[in-house]
């Protein structure tokens, strides 16, 4: 039986010979191709990894985002004890952070100032009665989206009673719906640790 013959079986009778002839055409074509590599070239296998993307929150990027932002806050809080109570903060909004069920009693409030040509504004955190935390431990605060880690603004430590501090951050807040503060403790996950306080985004010109 030839080549012919076995396609005709394959593709049936009806099909008329000009169409056949295409087919035989094709399947040539297609046979005279060489079989591929038996192994992947690196190069090719470099370039795939190269190319493909990365997700914007892994867990060692919060890691590092965490670390950043805790050095951040202390250089902060000490400049701002520095220069005085802070009652020169310039405010253009107020959000209310009201306790869970996982810190009753607890309260807190964001006071956004205003906003730099760059994008970058600055932020006063007010908070009063949260639980008292184990040697090494302190307070993220952060935002959320759908219920989900989204974005860190700063770390802090909580006294016995009102503790004030600032924080700087450039998000766009109309990305986000809540603002979270959670208590991170060594060998935690920030983001998989209860809430505590919580509030509603409210975006601001």
């Amino acid at each position: 039986m030839t080549d012919r013959d076995d396609l005709r079986e394959l593709v049936g009778d009806d099909v008329p010979e000009e169409e056949l002839a295409e087919l035989e055409r094709v399947d040539a074509l297609l046979r005279s191709v060489p079989a591929p590599p038996a192994e992947i070239p690196a190069s090719l296998t470099s370039a795939v990894h190269a190319a493909t993307p990365t997700p914007l929150w892994t867990r060692r990027r919060v890691a590092t985002a965490l670390a950043l932002a805790a050095a951040l806050s202390a250089l902060f809080l000490g400049f701002g004890a520095w220069l005085g109570s802070g009652s020169d903060f310039e405010s253009r909004a107020s959000i209310r952070l009201e306790p869970t069920a996982n810190a009753r009693g607890a309260s807190g409030l964001i006071r956004l100032g205003p906003s730099n040509r760059d994008g970058n504004w600055t932020l006063e955190l007010r908070t009063e009665g949260l639980p008292r935390l184990p040697e090494g431990g302190y307070y993220l605060l952060w935002l959320a989206k759908n219920g989900q880690f989204a974005g860190p603004c700063g770390t802090f430590r909580a006294g016995p009673g009102e503790t004030t501090v600032r924080m700087n951050a450039s998000y766009a807040l109309g990305e986000y719906d809540r603002w979270v503060v959670t208590a991170v403790t060594p060998g935690d996950e920030a983001f998989d640790k209860p809430w505590l306080l919580e509030g509603r985004v409210e975006t601001v010109a």
